[in-house]
C-alpha cells in the first residue's frame, strides 16, 4: 500500500492540483485542511481533496471548525477517523485530531478541536485493540508526539505528552502528523517511525510505502 500523506493546507486548494493522479492507494490528511472559514468556503477545498481520486482518511486540525468540518467532509466523501479507526487490506489506522490546549480554559471552545493530554492517551488506547492484530498499524494525528518532530522556532517543544505515552506503550509501526510546520521530517520513538509530513500550503507532502520496510519519499515545491 502506498499512501500520499499531507497536512496543513490551510485552504490553499491550488496546492492540490499537482498531486492529482499520484500513484497511491490511499490519501491521508493530518489536519488543518481549512483555516476557520465558513462552510461555503470550506466545501470547494474538501471537494478538491476528494477529487484527487483515492480514498481519503482525515483527522481534524486546530484550524478546522469543530461545528462544521465533520459534515462538510462527510458530504465531500472524506472519511474522518478522529477518535475512530479504519481497516484497509492488512493495515489498520487509528486517528486523533486537534491539539492539546495548555490553557484549560481553551478546552471549552465549541468550535475548536482542543483536548487535554490525558484525553489523547485514553482515546487512542481504547481504539488500539481494534487494529493491533493487523500487519501494519498506523496512527494519524495532527499534533506530533512530544520530543519527536515537534520543535518550534523558539526552541520549545510543541508535541503531545499523552500521544508520546501512547506510542511508547502501543508501539505502532508508523505515526503520521503535521501541525509543527517548521519540523518536517522523520523521527523515531523506539521502533515507531514518526513522520511530520510538512506544510502542504508551501508544497510539502510525503509518499509512504507500507510494503516490506516502510519507506518515505518526500514531495517538495
Amino acid at each position: 500500500m502506498r499512501i500520499l500523506a499531507m497536512a496543513d493546507l490551510h485552504s490553499s486548494a491550488n496546492r492540490l492540483r499537482p498531486l492529482k493522479g499520484a500513484d497511491v492507494d490511499l490519501i491521508v490528511f493530518c489536519g488543518d485542511l481549512h483555516n476557520l472559514e465558513p462552510p461555503d468556503r470550506m466545501r470547494p477545498v474538501a471537494e478538491a481533496l476528494a477529487a484527487l481520486g483515492p480514498p481519503v482518511l482525515i483527522v481534524p486540525g486546530n484550524m478546522d471548525p469543530k461545528e462544521t468540518a465533520p459534515k462538510v467532509w462527510k458530504d465531500a466523501g472524506l472519511l474522518m477517523v478522529h477518535r475512530d479507526f479504519r481497516v484497509l487490506g492488512d493495515a489498520g489506522f487509528v486517528g486523533f485530531g486537534g491539539m492539546v490546549a495548555r490553557d484549560a480554559r481553551r478546552l471549552s471552545d465549541p468550535n475548536r478541536f482542543y483536548f487535554a493530554d490525558e484525553n489523547v492517551y485514553r482515546s487512542l488506547t481504547r481504539l488500539w485493540g481494534r487494529i493491533s492484530g493487523f500487519r501494519r498499524r498506523v496512527v494519524l494525528t495532527h499534533q506530533p508526539p512530544r520530543d519527536s518532530r515537534d520543535l518550534i522556532y523558539s526552541g520549545e517543544r510543541g508535541g503531545s505528552a499523552g500521544l508520546r505515552r501512547f506510542v511508547e506503550e502501543a508501539v505502532p509501526d508508523l505515526l503520521l502528523c503535521g501541525h509543527i510546520h517548521e519540523d518536517r521530517g522523520e523521527g523515531k520513538i523506539g521502533s515507531t517511525r514518526v513522520v511530520n509530513v510538512g506544510e502542504l500550503r508551501r508544497g510539502y507532502a510525503a509518499v509512504i510505502d507500507l510494503e516490506g520496510e516502510i519507506t518515505v519519499e518526500w514531495i517538495e515545491p
